[in-house]
């Protein structure tokens, strides 16, 4: 790059307002707040009137210099490393029946006398086209349906893929996604020696969760809470250091009780939350005038929540959340977390595929939920990885993830951001919508001013965040 007699030149950045001050970033991801007297000599182009002022602006990588241009380059292309390394997250659906009848079930599930299962050849089929992805790390996620109604698949598909693996050599993990309510010792002890990870839901205190969480005895919570701490006590026993992962869905009925539902994580010792907002996915889109609610309510309660959060943190129970984690390791850490929905272009195929319990192939879990032909990529019995990756329909859905066409191009947030064409077609019948107007947008961008403010304003804030990534 040529520099001019001023050896420098600017690099493109967004500006958004902040009170008194203006918030600069960068297409790399780097960011600083500037003050009006320096955002003037910004505009102007009259950075080298004070030496400070240009070395800060050199540092953040807003002016590009002999100095610092190849650490830029060197930044953006690692942000986009992901780009890459191929499908990494593989979603399997052992059977599409469930035990539960959860109000906002996002997953289409059946009931236990209909026949919605994986039969034994094709999920080894599954398995051979997932070992076609290049990535080098290879995620086995287990969803439902309640998974361990066909425990025997999930335990077919494991064995196979260590088999497999033998000569592929690749980073494997397994994760099963389960209610828990058919778990027990010889399931648990199975998956503790074959290191599967366990993920369930915990929507809050018992009165709460089982209102959301369906079961014929009402028994959801105690289980949850009955194998949460039994894989502590097995930790303590084996001397090791597993968890079950657990997530939480917001309704309506939860907006009034964000204290309660984090300290029933803390009454568990759970050191983890992930404040998710409900999306219009399978049951919940049908019964939405009852669940849901505007993106207005949701960033009340999730600030309420983290509020709540740091105040806790503060007291030494040290709880973090996980919308704000991915957030804040891009704005922290300056490292791009991988995180699908936040990503550009998202992670629909090129990140994860969903294999339904017949073999099709889906761009993600959630197309799969919606399970219509627009999201449909092929099947496993007669499709290959190359040939899915390549086809228009997964470009097609690539290309409507990538904020660099959409008003987003203008926005101070768009380094960090992402749009979900699955939740676009949800929401407002296309993949391609005015992004403004979603819900998701609107909730990002709340979230994303949040924690700016936070970071920019808030020491003790911005210390707990740290901690949250293992920084000093």
């Amino acid at each position: 790059m040529k520099f001019s007699n001023k050896k420098y030149v600017m690099n493109n950045y967004r500006v958004k307002k902040f009170n008194d001050k203006f918030l600069i970033t960068t297409d790399h991801g780097s960011w600083v707040f500037l003050n009006n007297d320096q955002f003037n000599l910004l505009t102007r182009n009259e950075i080298d009137k004070d030496v400070k002022f240009f070395e800060l602006l050199e540092e953040k990588g807003i002016i590009l210099t002999s100095k610092n241009e190849k650490r830029v380059i060197i930044s953006l292309r690692k942000k986009y490393d992901f780009l890459f390394i191929g499908t990494s997250l593989h979603i399997i659906v052992p059977t599409l029946r469930c035990n539960q009848k959860c109000t906002y079930c996002h997953a289409g599930s059946k009931s236990l006398d209909e026949y919605v299962d994986m039969d034994e050849k094709t999920a080894n089929a599954v398995v051979g086209f997932i070992f076609q992805s290049p990535s080098k790390k290879i995620a086995i996620e287990f969803q439902g349906g309640e998974p361990l109604l066909r425990f025997d698949i999930v335990k077919q598909i494991i064995e196979y893929a260590k088999k497999i693996n033998n000569k592929f050599n690749k980073d494997l993990i397994f994760i099963v996604v389960t209610n828990l309510s058919l778990m027990d010792e010889d399931k648990l002890d199975y998956f503790i020696k074959n290191n599967v990870n366990l993920c369930t839901s915990l929507d809050g205190p018992e009165y709460l969760h089982n209102k959301n969480r369906i079961t014929i005895d009402n028994q959801s919570h105690e289980l949850v809470e009955k194998w949460i701490k039994k894989m502590q006590e097995e930790n303590h026993k084996r001397k090791i250091n597993k968890k079950i992962n657990v997530l939480l869905t917001i309704t309506k009925e939860s907006l009034n009780y964000s204290k309660e539902i984090i300290n029933e994580y803390a009454r568990l010792g759970l050191n983890e939350i992930f404040l998710r907002p409900l999306n219009k996915l399978g049951k919940a889109k049908s019964v939405w005038d009852r669940l849901g609610y505007t993106p207005e309510e949701f960033i009340e309660f999730w600030k309420k929540s983290i509020d709540y959060l740091l105040e806790l943190n503060k007291k030494g129970v040290i709880i973090r959340e996980y919308s704000s984690l991915f957030i804040l390791q891009k704005l922290i850490d300056g490292i791009e977390p991988n995180y699908f929905e936040q990503r550009s272009p998202c992670g629909a195929a090129i990140g994860q595929l969903a294999y339904n319990f017949n073999g099709d192939i889906y761009t993600c879990d959630e197309a799969r939920m919606i399970d219509e032909d627009l999201f449909r990529l092929g099947n496993v019995h007669t499709d290959n990885y190359k040939n899915v990756i390549l086809s228009n329909q997964t470009c097609s859905m690539v290309a409507a993830s990538i904020n660099d066409t959409q008003i987003c191009d203008n926005c101070a947030f768009k380094p960090y951001c992402g749009i979900c064409p699955v939740c676009n077609y949800a929401e407002h019948g296309s993949i391609i919508t005015n992004i403004s107007s979603s819900a998701r947008c609107k909730i990002y961008m709340a979230q994303f001013k949040y924690l700016f403010d936070k970071i920019e304003n808030d020491s003790e804030a911005y210390n707990i965040f740290c901690k949250w990534l293992n920084q000093k």
